[in-house]
């Protein structure tokens, strides 16, 4: 969490444009959390006072980007961080995926271990191994299918116009025949409606 000694007694000056843009930042942070389901007004409002602590840190160094970006990535990098510890397994990219984002939710994180949300170690045992359980069962699961090909099945038109172009196929001279025929419809149809 954030550092606990700070209070806004200790931000420099800010200008209404700038307060503006921390507010935005304040509630895109405050949305994420609650979208993951923590619904402890208090404990949302200390987690989102501690990553937004970081990111005006980082805007001393970074000061093109949007507060509201800074704060979202911290947010982001503070949960894949405290997700891959309590797990025990790297993160890809370091970052918190969907099955991440699942697993917390089938652990019950939301219902039985807010206080625990974003804490240093040790967490409490059940914690951890519901969290541990819930990842693997996360995964996907792979089922080895074989797909056989099916002859197709085709009514007595389709059977007819299938063996028709077989034979069309497999004798040039019918094919011309065919040709030459549609050919002479179409004169005979022109010369009728034209002559």
């Amino acid at each position: 969490m954030g550092p606990p000694n700070h209070s806004l007694g200790y931000l420099s000056p800010l200008s209404e444009e700038e307060l503006g843009e921390w507010e935005e930042a304040y509630a895109a942070v405050e949305a994420y959390l609650q979208a993951l389901r923590l619904r402890n007004r208090l404990l949302v409002a200390e987690l989102v006072r501690g990553i937004l602590w970081r990111a005006s840190a980082r805007r001393a160094h970074e000061p093109e980007k949007p507060a509201r970006v800074l704060a979202m990535e911290e947010a982001l990098s503070e949960i894949a961080n405290w997700t891959q510890d309590v797990l025990d397994v790297p993160l890809e990219n370091r970052r918190l995926a969907a099955r991440g984002r699942l697993a917390l939710l089938l652990a019950g994180m939301p219902d039985k271990w807010q206080s625990v949300f974003l804490t240093p170690a040790p967490w409490p045992p059940a914690f951890v191994d519901a969290m541990r359980k819930s990842y693997l069962a996360a995964g996907p699961t792979f089922a080895a299918l074989t797909m056989v090909p099916k002859p197709l099945e085709l009514n007595a038109i389709g059977s007819g116009a299938a063996q028709w172009w077989e034979t069309m196929d497999r004798r040039p001279i019918v094919r011309l025949m065919f040709i030459g025929l549609l050919i002479l419809l179409g004169m005979i149809t022109v010369w009728y409606f034209f002559g």
